[in-house]
């Protein structure tokens, strides 16, 4: 008996070991930031899944915040410290669009324990396709919410090998101390590195080929934002909501004329305005959009030029931007704005 006795309790010793440190390593290294904790071994995080990252974020640190940023991928690049006088938490993630966003802000208000004093809200011209079919699929936010929620969700996960993938590749980035490219730190800022020139002509021709044909081809069809942002304002009344247009670099501008939808742009600018009474609009070209030093490839600036946009955006007025990045299209001026559009 006695044997037996020992034989068991050296298969569970055997069993835990393992299953431990799989949880410890996965719990030091958070890379779905489960938990809030940060040190030099995991100031690296992989964006693999940023809709779970952060909406597990949002759901177990229990930090609260006076705004909330949301937007694709182009926003992400926004650093949320350089709001200046708010504490902004960056939502934004990987094609989102225009119709997750009220799912989502709900849920951040839910979070948050109250509701947010300011809400802004990026939008893409080519999301207006209603035809638009994504190259990556995503479920919808009540997947992600759900799963953030289910019972022991965060604790679960630590026993996860997957988990351990990760984790690993966040220590061992982590551990050299290199920046590495679309990867967050511990306080939601995301990284995009500059590359070669001949590197980005081959991104910025990738990205006219894709919208040329998916998103501004013969299958677009205009679909307008108003009832999503008007479903928005109704639900948060007491929040003021800010939208802006993301920047998009000339030669993917010059696409929406020579594809005839500038009055589908026109239209969808004053869309914008007629439901929220005013708009930042940073596509129109631009002293930063013609030029493509401040652009990764033909949709994504680098987060220096995402300051100028927080700075815009918040109303912290300086020199260094450029009077004529970020307009504040309003019902006064909408008429006149499209005439310079034309």
């Amino acid at each position: 008996m006695k044997s037996y006795r020992k034989w068991f309790k050296v298969t569970l010793i055997l069993i835990a070991l393992p299953l431990l440190a799989i949880a410890g390593i996965n719990f030091y290294i958070d890379p779905l930031w489960n938990f809030d904790h940060a040190h030099r071994f995991n100031q690296m995080q992989m964006s693999f899944n940023e809709r779970q990252q952060k909406t597990n974020h949002l759901t177990f640190t229990g930090e609260k915040y006076d705004a909330l940023l949301l937007g694709s991928s182009r926003i992400t690049y926004i650093n949320q410290a350089d709001f200046p006088d708010q504490q902004v938490y960056n939502y934004a993630v990987n094609n989102m669009l225009p119709s997750e966003y009220p799912a989502y802000i709900d849920y951040a208000v839910k979070c948050n324990q109250r509701e947010f004093e300011t809400i802004y809200i990026g939008l893409d011209f080519f999301a207006t396709n209603r035809n638009l079919t994504l190259p990556n699929r995503f479920e919808d936010p009540e997947f992600y919410i759900n799963t953030a929620n289910r019972f022991g969700c965060r604790y679960f996960t630590l026993l996860s090998t997957d988990t351990l993938r990760y984790s690993w590749q966040n220590f061992n980035a982590s551990r050299k101390g290199a920046e590495i490219n679309f990867a967050y730190n511990r306080h939601n800022c995301k990284s995009l590195l500059p590359g070669s020139q001949e590197e980005k002509q081959q991104r910025i021709a990738q990205n006219l080929e894709w919208y040329g044909k998916e998103a501004y081809g013969v299958n677009y069809s205009y679909e307008s934002p108003r009832e999503i942002l008007s479903t928005i304002k109704k639900k948060h009344p007491g929040t003021r909501i800010i939208i802006f247009t993301t920047p998009e670099a000339q030669p993917l501008f010059e696409l929406i004329i020579n594809h005839n939808l500038i009055n589908d742009y026109k239209r969808w600018i004053r869309d914008c305005v007629l439901v929220n009474g005013e708009l930042y609009d940073f596509m129109t070209p631009n002293s930063i959009t013609t030029s493509l030093d401040n652009y990764y490839d033909a949709s994504h600036v680098y987060p220096e030029t995402g300051t100028l946009m927080a700075k815009r955006l918040s109303g912290a007025e300086t020199h260094t931007i450029p009077e004529n990045f970020g307009v504040r299209v309003t019902l006064e001026n909408l008429e006149k704005h499209l005439q310079q559009i034309r």
